[in-house]
């Protein structure tokens, strides 16, 4: 769970609170909040992705570099490494929305909590 003090937009049982929670969630704040989340879940995911995948780009570039190679084989070589990258990217990003923002109200030290893991 994101934050054990923090309840889940599906949790809420009693219709006051629920009012109360929609108001707070859907105000600008908390929307910029969203917006600043997932910029940031995009960026540790590209990162992430870069990072377990450089063997097929450095594979792609020594293609590249060597002389008389096609472009075919660069194009061939490039697209496991953008795949791989994306994969990650896509699943990553979904899976932590999911669970750590959609549908919470998103405190001060959010953005820690989130690329952290709690561990802040």
């Amino acid at each position: 769970m994101y934050n054990a003090r923090s309840k889940r937009l599906g949790e809420i049982k009693n219709e006051f609170e629920r009012g109360v929670f929609l108001v707070l969630y859907d105000s600008p704040k908390q929307k910029t909040h969203r917006l600043v989340a997932i910029t940031m879940l995009v960026v540790k995911h590209a990162l992430r992705g870069i990072i377990f995948s450089w063997p097929l780009y450095m594979l792609t570039l020594a293609a590249y570099a060597v002389p008389g190679s096609s472009r075919l084989l660069f194009i061939l070589l490039l697209i496991p490494g953008i795949y791989v990258s994306w994969v990650i990217l896509s699943r990553g990003v979904k899976e932590d929305y999911d669970n750590l923002v959609d549908g919470y109200i998103l405190k001060p030290g959010y953005i820690g909590r989130m690329l952290f893991r709690n561990k802040t």
